[in-house]
């Protein structure tokens, strides 16, 4: 474009300034307007930027990141892109005086187009103006037809595109990279980064190869393309999560917790990362850590697009766990702070009746732990009217479960898993929960006990120790005495011993075996220790039944 071409186009957009100084914004509208600019909005905080883009749409919005109280720039981005209010031919451009690296991290996540540092010439501005409307010029083929929801439109206009001479030819092949992504064609995305990697080493294309390989379920392929990108370029965040996301499809969530930990040392502003990194930590018995990441997501949750009341259930359920039988002063102060994080959910989603439901029954959670058991049955009988196994969902079920278990009505809440298994028997991710919580009802203290004893029983079965590894199994059984896989390894090995010493028909050994199976009357079919708890159950069922011949 020339200057008279620039000049026409700044004249047809819109632009939003946001800053809550107004002589800032004064300035940023008479260098505008002298580079041809007339239709020019003014905002003084997040809010009402949000607001103005809800009701009207603009092509460029110069937005600061520190507005004073209330929401920071990124957080606008954040919510806009969220509520789908940025479309893909708008520019967002942050402005910033801080130059601290967690805070520039935290806000190139969410790609903003550009990134300018105050104080800001006129010089700067336009040469940065200019050179971001050139691309947006020569690029808006494409991000109108994404605008329009049209892929195949967009990716047409992209492949055009390459054939040219056009400047932005790596932008080009990004994008359309993506979109092939998005469309299901891996391969093809594939062959887009492998041309760009033949050239040089670019590290979006090392990233593509990568999101590529993921998309084909090429594992190992993926993490070599990830660590490969994280060695050179230690500071593109995107590919530890993709390394996290990989690991954890191999199952390696030790690592992958790893991974996590680190991007966050990185650019720790990422709420939704730290929300990541509680779960996975929880998931993998590492409390302290879950508990740490819950507590940096509620701190950045304020004024943020993703505030919810999960942040801080996750946080009152995780220091429940911690407090769990622990009285001392220590025990007391985590679950003192496990209650006031659920306090905050009532004061701050009042409209929000699931969520007082669920902030209740963790609650109860939290007394039992501290052994006050009249304030935890309070918490439970201020919402049965409530506790309909039926209309609750699949979270408040679970929560409701492990309620029951702290009220020691462990048949009842078997009765409830029971119920939520039949209704979600094919949502893997809820028949893991429903599995896991009826394995070990218990605090994260005492399955960490009983999973370290089951491996010593393991390594003992599979050195031959046989009586070691019966010991191991019983110990580990007096911890979590319905625990599936540990009642049905014991069988076995109770079994492989008798059969050792030529008593496969002792009736001790058989009784003591029916003991095991007894304790998982309450395991339902859909159970993943089902068909092997049916098989030993109808072994043991056919050797009583010829000892007694």
């Amino acid at each position: 474009m020339d200057e008279n071409e620039r000049y026409h186009l700044y004249r047809k957009l819109r632009f939003l300034i946001t800053d809550d100084f107004e002589n800032f914004r004064k300035s940023m509208r008479q260098m505008l307007s002298s580079f041809g600019a007339e239709k020019i909005d003014m905002a003084a905080n997040g809010n009402e930027t949000i607001a103005k883009c809800t009701k009207d749409h603009y092509d460029v919005l110069i937005c600061d990141f520190n507005l004073g109280s209330g929401k920071t720039g990124q957080q606008v981005l954040e919510a806009l892109r969220h509520h789908k209010l940025l479309r893909h031919t708008s520019l967002f451009v942050l402005v910033t005086a801080e130059t601290s690296r967690e805070i520039v991290m935290g806000a190139r996540e969410y790609h903003p187009d550009t990134y300018i540092i105050k104080p800001i010439t006129q010089a700067v501005l336009q040469k940065r103006m200019d050179a971001l409307m050139a691309q947006r010029h020569a690029l808006y083929p494409i991000n109108h037809a994404l605008d329009q929801e049209d892929l195949p439109e967009a990716i047409s206009q992209a492949e055009q595109l390459l054939q040219t001479k056009t400047r932005y030819r790596n932008w080009v092949m990004q994008i359309l990279g993506d979109l092939y992504l998005q469309r299901g064609t891996p391969d093809l995305a594939r062959g887009i980064y492998e041309q760009v990697l033949e050239g040089r080493e670019l590290a979006w294309a090392r990233m593509g190869m990568g999101r590529a390989a993921l998309a084909r379920n090429a594992l190992d392929e993926a993490i070599s393309h990830f660590e490969t990108l994280i060695e050179s370029n230690p500071d593109y965040i995107e590919a530890y999560d993709a390394l996290a996301d990989a690991l954890q499809r191999k199952g390696n969530s030790r690592r992958a917790q790893e991974v996590v930990e680190k991007a966050l040392e990185i650019s720790p502003l990422a709420i939704l990362r730290q929300k990541q990194l509680a779960s996975i930590a929880a998931s993998n018995q590492d409390m302290e850590t879950a508990a740490d990441a819950w507590r940096s997501t509620v701190k950045l949750s304020d004024n943020s697009i993703h505030d919810s009341p999960e942040n801080y259930l996750g946080l009152g359920r995780t220091l429940s766990e911690l407090s769990d039988g622990n009285t001392s002063s220590e025990g007391k102060q985590l679950a003192d702070e496990a209650l006031k994080a659920l306090h905050n959910v009532g004061r701050r989603f009042k409209d929000d009746e699931s969520a007082k439901t669920r902030k209740q029954l963790v609650a109860a959670r939290v007394y039992a732990g501290q052994g006050r058991m009249n304030e935890s049955r309070k918490a439970l009988d201020s919402i049965s009217d409530q506790l309909d196994p039926e209309t609750l969902s699949p979270e408040e079920t679970l929560d409701y479960a492990r309620a029951l278990y702290t009220q020691q009505e462990d048949g009842a809440a078997q009765r409830v898993l029971n119920q939520l298994a039949e209704r979600c028997q094919d949502d893997p991710k809820i028949m893991k929960a429903i599995e896991e919580l009826m394995d070990e009802p218990v605090s994260f203290h005492k399955k960490n006990q009983a999973r370290a004893l089951n491996k010593e029983g393991i390594k003992a079965f599979e050195s031959g120790e046989l009586g070691q590894a019966a010991d191991s199994f019983s110990q580990a059984l007096e911890l979590v005495p319905q625990h599936p896989a540990l009642n049905l390894n014991l069988v076995q090995v109770l079994l492989k011993n008798a059969e050792k010493e030529g008593k496969g028909s002792d009736p001790s050994m058989l009784r003591r075996c029916e003991r095991c199976l007894d304790q998982l009357s309450h395991l339902p079919p859909q159970h993943k220790q089902y068909k092997r708890y049916q098989f030993l159950k109808k072994k043991i069922a056919d050797l009583t039944s010829g000892s007694n011949t």
